[in-house]
C-alpha cells in the first residue's frame, strides 16, 4: 500500500487544520461580482501560505500532508499570487478591467483549490465531501424574471398627434425579414435589440467603430434589430448600413485586432474627410464656401436696398411731418403707459390689452427715433466714406479676413490644431459681431448716397443715374434672392456631406455614390437604421416645445418626420428636388454648427452665424404642406437669421445636429420599447458630467414615463490618478404600462469614453502625448492614423472587457439576450430583482 493511502495521525491533524481555513475562505467559494473586493480575495490566497506553514510546523511527521500542501502552494498557487501581487501594487485591481482579469484567473485557480480541498478532506476524515457554493447576489429565478418577453413598437400614447400602426408594421416587417435571413429565433415582435451610436464627430465614429468590430467578431452584430445614430455616430452607422446593404459580410466588419478587412481599411485611409486631397480641391472647397456666402448676402442686400428705396419714395411725403409724427408717437406712448397703470389699479380685466397697446406704441416710437438717429448719421457716414476712399486697402483686407475666415477654416488644414481653431474662431466671431452691423449700416448709407451721383457702367460705356442704379441693385439682388438662391447649396452643408459620403458610404469604384434612403437595405441584411436630427422650432407655440425650441426629427427607410409635424412615407420627401439619400441624412444629423441648435441655441449669435454662412443645417420641405417655392431661398434665410416663422406649421423645416436635442441616439429606441440597448457614448465630456446621458434620462421620463437610474461613480475618474474604475454601466429600463401595452423591463448597456490605466500600450503612449485624450475637442475633425487607431482600439478594449470570463463565463454567449442575461447576473444589485 502506498504512502498516500496510509495518512498518519499527524497528516490527518495537519489536513484538518489547513482544511478548516481553506474551505471557509474565498479560495474555494465564488466571489459575488456585485459585492466582492478583489484585493481582499487576493489577500485570502496569500494567507494560505501561512496556514500551510503553520500546519506543517505544528504537526511533525505529516509527510503526506507536507508533500501535498507544498505542491499546492508552490506549483499551483504561487504563480498566481506572484503575478497579482505586483499588479495589485501597481493599482491594476483598482480598475474594473484589471479586477475582471484577476477574477478570471481566480475562477481557474479555484477549480484547483477545490480539488485539493477534496483530497485534504479524504486525508483528514477518510471520506469525500464537496462544500456547497456560496449563492450569488441574485438568485437565478430573479434574473429570469427580468428577462420576460417585451413586445416592441411605438405605443399610441407616444405619438399623441399621430397613428404609429403603419410605422410599427413596416419596421417590424423589415426586422422580421432580417431575423429570418440570419436564422434568428427570437419570437416575432418581441425583444428588440438596439445599438445606439452617439454624437461626437470623428472621435465618436472611430470609438464606435471599435465597439462594432468586437460585436461583429463575437457574431452578435447581425442580431441588432435597430441601429440608431446621431451626429458622429451616424458616420459609422451609415458605413454599417451601406456596406451590409450591398452584400458585405458581417464578418468583414470584424477582425478588431487586424489585419483590417477591406471596408475598414477604406474608412481608415479616408478618416480626414474634411481635408482636401490636393491643392485644386482645397481651393475649390474654400472658394465654394466663400462664393456661397456672397450669394447668401444678396438676401440682406435686397432688404437694405428695399428699405432705402422705400425711404426715398416716402421721404417727400414725410419730410414736413416727421418731427410732428415723432412727438405724437412719444405722447401716445406716455398716455398708454398711464392708461396701463390705471387699468392695473381699477380695471384689471383691461390690463392685458392696455399693456399690449403700451408695448406696441413704445416699439414704434423707439423704431422711429432709431430711424431718425440713423438718418442723422448720414453726414458722419459721408466723412467716413471720404476717409475710406483714400485708405480703403487695409480696412477691406481686415474686413474680408474677418468675414471669410470662419467659413473657410473648416476646410483648410492650416487650422487643424484644435486650440488654434478655437482661438481664431472666437476672435473672428467677436470681431464679426462688431463689424457686420456697422458694415450693414454703412451699406445703407452707401445706397442712400448712390441716388445723388451718376454711375459709370464700363461694359455698356454709359452713365446711369444713381436712382436707376439703386433700382437695378434692388431688382438684381431680388432676382437672385428669390429665384436663384438655394441656401442648402450655398451653405457648407454640401461640402460637408460630400466629404462624409466619400469616406463612409463611397467605394473605390464610386467615391460619391448615391444610396437612396427609401431603397436602403433591400436585401434585409442590415439593422433598421434610425438617423436622428433636431427640428428647430423657436417660433412654436406648443408648450412642450417652447423650452426645448426643437423636436425629434427622424430619417429612416420607410418613414420620416417628427411628433410635431407628423410622419410621412420617406418616398414622399425630397432634398434639393431629389429623393432623400443616406449621405444627406448623415450630414444633417451631424450639422453641429448651425444658426439654430435646439437646446444649445445661442440667440445672440443666430443672425451672425447665418450671415457668416456657418450653417451646416439643412432645410427640408414638409410634403404635407403646400409651398409656392420648390427650393429654400430668401424667406428661409431670413427666417434662419432672425428665428421668425420657424414653427411646425410651416412648409419648410430647418434641421440640424440630432445632438442639439439628444446626443445618445437612445431616445427613439426607448420610444420603440427595445428590450436590449447598447449605448456607445463618444461625446466630448472631459468633466465627466454625463450631460448627454442625463438629458436622455430627463427626456425619457418626461415624455414616456420611462425610468433609467444609472450609477456612474465607477466611471468618473479619480481626481488624483485621472483614471476611471470602469468603462461601462449596466442599467435597468423600467417601461411603464401605456394604454393596452403592459409594463415591462429592458436593459441599457452604457459604454463611456474613459481610461482605467490598463489599456494597450498604443493607447497609453497616445494619452501620454495628448493628455486630453479621450475627450479631445470635437473641433478636431482631422484625425491622423495614430489618433484614429487610439480611439478605435479604446472602443475595442472596452467592448472586449464586457466579454471577459469574469462577466460571461468560460463559454462565449451565442446571442445578445444570453450576453445581457449573464451581465445582469453579475452586475445588477438585488434591489433590481422583482
Amino acid at each position: 500500500m502506498s504512502l498516500a493511502e496510509r495518512p498518519s495521525a499527524a497528516d490527518k491533524k495537519a489536513a484538518h487544520e489547513f482544511l478548516t481555513e481553506l474551505r471557509t475562505r474565498i479560495a474555494t467559494q465564488s466571489l459575488p461580482y456585485q459585492y466582492g473586493i478583489e484585493a481582499s480575495a487576493l489577500q485570502s490566497l496569500f494567507d494560505l501560505f501561512g496556514f500551510g506553514r503553520t500546519a506543517i510546523k505544528d504537526n511533525p511527521g505529516c509527510e503526506l500532508f507536507a508533500a501535498k500542501v507544498t505542491q499546492l502552494l508552490n506549483v499551483e498557487l504561487r504563480p498566481v499570487t506572484s503575478k497579482w501581487h505586483r499588479a495589485k501594487e501597481a493599482g491594476v485591481l483598482d480598475s474594473r478591467d484589471g479586477a475582471d482579469a484577476f477574477r478570471g484567473e481566480l475562477h481557474q485557480i479555484q477549480r484547483v483549490l477545490r480539488q485539493f480541498a477534496d483530497e485534504f478532506h479524504q486525508m483528514a476524515y477518510g471520506t469525500s465531501w464537496r462544500d456547497q457554493d456560496c449563492p450569488g447576489a441574485l438568485a437565478q429565478e430573479d434574473v429570469k424574471g427580468l428577462f420576460e418577453a417585451l413586445r416592441f413598437g411605438i405605443p399610441d400614447a407616444y405619438l399623441p398627434d399621430g397613428d404609429p400602426r403603419e410605422i410599427n408594421r413596416d419596421e417590424a416587417g423589415d426586422i422580421g425579414q432580417r431575423r429570418k435571413q440570419y436564422l434568428i429565433e427570437t419570437p416575432e415582435g418581441e425583444d428588440a435589440v438596439g445599438l445606439a451610436l452617439s454624437g461626437g464627430g470623428i472621435r465618436s465614429a472611430t470609438f464606435g467603430l471599435g465597439v462594432v468590430q468586437v460585436l461583429a467578431d463575437h457574431l452578435l452584430l447581425h442580431q441588432v434589430d435597430y441601429l440608431s445614430t446621431v451626429s458622429g455616430g451616424g458616420y459609422t452607422g451609415s458605413f454599417i448600413s451601406s456596406r451590409l446593404s450591398e452584400g458585405v459580410s458581417v464578418c468583414d466588419l470584424g477582425k478588431p485586432h487586424g489585419p483590417d478587412p477591406d471596408p475598414i481599411r477604406y474608412v481608415r485611409q479616408r478618416a480626414k474627410f474634411l481635408s482636401a486631397q490636393n491643392l485644386k480641391q482645397a481651393w475649390g472647397m474654400a472658394t465654394a464656401t466663400l462664393g456661397g456666402m456672397l450669394l447668401n448676402w444678396t438676401a440682406p442686400l435686397f432688404v437694405i436696398a428695399a428699405i432705402v428705396e422705400l425711404t426715398l419714395l416716402t421721404q417727400p411725403f414725410l419730410k414736413g411731418y416727421w418731427q410732428e409724427a415723432l412727438n405724437v408717437l412719444a405722447g401716445l406712448s406716455a398716455l398708454s403707459l398711464i392708461g396701463w397703470g390705471v387699468a392695473m389699479r381699477w380695471r384689471p380685466d383691461y390690463a392685458s390689452k392696455a399693456g399690449w397697446l403700451f408695448g406696441t406704441l413704445t416699439g414704434f416710437t423707439l423704431l422711429a427715433y432709431s430711424a431718425q438717429a440713423i438718418g442723422n448719421g448720414y453726414k458722419i457716414a459721408l466723412d467716413v466714406y471720404v476717409w475710406l476712399k483714400a485708405h480703403w486697402t487695409f480696412p477691406a483686407v481686415i474686413g474680408g479676413l474677418i468675414t471669410a475666415t470662419p467659413a473657410a477654416m473648416r476646410f483648410l488644414p492650416i487650422f487643424k490644431e484644435p486650440k488654434l481653431r478655437r482661438i481664431v474662431l472666437q476672435v473672428l466671431l467677436w470681431s464679426a459681431g462688431l463689424l457686420i452691423p456697422i458694415v450693414g449700416l454703412l451699406l445703407g448709407y452707401a445706397l442712400w448716397h448712390l441716388r445723388t451721383i451718376n454711375v459709370a457702367v464700363p461694359v455698356l460705356e454709359c452713365v446711369v443715374a444713381g436712382d436707376w442704379a439703386l433700382l437695378a441693385i434692388l431688382v438684381a439682388s431680388g432676382v437672385i434672392a428669390f429665384l436663384v438662391l438655394n441656401i442648402n447649396l450655398t451653405g457648407p452643408h454640401r461640402l460637408y456631406r460630400d466629404g462624409l459620403s466619400r469616406t463612409f458610404i463611397g467605394t473605390v469604384e464610386q467615391p460619391y455614390r448615391i444610396v437612396e434612403l427609401a431603397k436602403l437595405n433591400s436585401g434585409n441584411r442590415a439593422p433598421y437604421h434610425l438617423v436622428n436630427t433636431a427640428l428647430n422650432l423657436p417660433s412654436s407655440e406648443r408648450p412642450n416645445l417652447q423650452d426645448r425650441r426643437c423636436d425629434f426629427f427622424l430619417f429612416s427607410k420607410y418613414w420620416m418626420g417628427a411628433p410635431s409635424v407628423g410622419y410621412t412615407e420617406t418616398a414622399s420627401w425630397q432634398t434639393n428636388g431629389k429623393p432623400v439619400d443616406l449621405a444627406t441624412a448623415m450630414a444633417t444629423s451631424g450639422a453641429a454648427l448651425s444658426a439654430h441648435m435646439g437646446l444649445g441655441a445661442m440667440p445672440t449669435l443666430t443672425a451672425l452665424l447665418a450671415v457668416l454662412n456657418l450653417r451646416l443645417g439643412f432645410w427640408i420641405k414638409n410634403p404635407r404642406i403646400w409651398s409656392p417655392f420648390s427650393e429654400p431661398g430668401f424667406l428661409c434665410l431670413i427666417r434662419e437669421m432672425f428665428g421668425v416663422g420657424m414653427s411646425e406649421r410651416k412648409a419648410w423645416l430647418n434641421l440640424s445636429d440630432g445632438g442639439h436635442i439628444e446626443n445618445m441616439a437612445v431616445y427613439e429606441l426607448l420610444r420603440r420599447r427595445c428590450k436590449f440597448i447598447i449605448c456607445v457614448d463618444g461625446e466630448a465630456d472631459p468633466a465627466f458630467s454625463f450631460g448627454g446621458l442625463m438629458t436622455l434620462v430627463r427626456h425619457a421620463q418626461i415624455d414616456f414615463g420611462v425610468r433609467i437610474e444609472p450609477a456612474l461613480d465607477d466611471i468618473r475618474p479619480n481626481p488624483a490618478s485621472g483614471f476611471s474604475r470602469s468603462h461601462a454601466q449596466f442599467c435597468v429600463i423600467d417601461y411603464p404600462a401605456v394604454g393596452a401595452t403592459p409594463a415591462g423591463t429592458g436593459f441599457l448597456l452604457y459604454l463611456k469614453l474613459s481610461v482605467t490605466g490598463n489599456e494597450p500600450s498604443l493607447i497609453k503612449r497616445y494619452r501620454l502625448n495628448n493628455p486630453d485624450f479621450p475627450h479631445q475637442t470635437t473641433l478636431d475633425q482631422f484625425f491622423d492614423e495614430e489618433q484614429f487607431e487610439a480611439y478605435r482600439q479604446l472602443g475595442v478594449h472596452i467592448a472586449e472587457g464586457l466579454f471577459s470570463s469574469a462577466l460571461v463565463g468560460d463559454t462565449p454567449p451565442e446571442t445578445i439576450a444570453a450576453w445581457f442575461e449573464r451581465l445582469a447576473a453579475n452586475l445588477l444589485l438585488p434591489s433590481r430583482a422583482r
